[in-house]
């Protein structure tokens, strides 16, 4: 087995291994921001109101967090309704 070979089990290992990624979401857990990403509103990690309401989008390594208001007029945009 040569070294191009190794390098690529090893990927798929990690890839399939349950621990592996249960490490990988908690390291983007600490990538949380404290704003919402479109309107700059503060968001407070110890309270379970805001953190059940909240909406976390991860995308490879980016990390966004929205407030229920403007998730609400994006879904408002996209389903063709006005916005207030």
């Amino acid at each position: 087995m040569n070294r191009k070979q190794r390098r690529e089990a090893e990927k798929l290992r990690k890839k399939n291994d349950p621990n592996q990624i249960m490490a990988d979401q908690i390291h983007l857990f600490g990538k949380l921001p404290d704003h919402c990403l479109s309107c700059q509103k503060t968001f407070d990690k110890s309270n379970k109101e805001m953190v059940m309401s909240w909406s976390v989008v991860v995308k490879s390594d980016n990390v966004s967090l929205f407030c229920p208001d403007c998730i609400n007029k994006t879904k408002e945009v996209l389903n063709g309704r006005a916005i207030e």
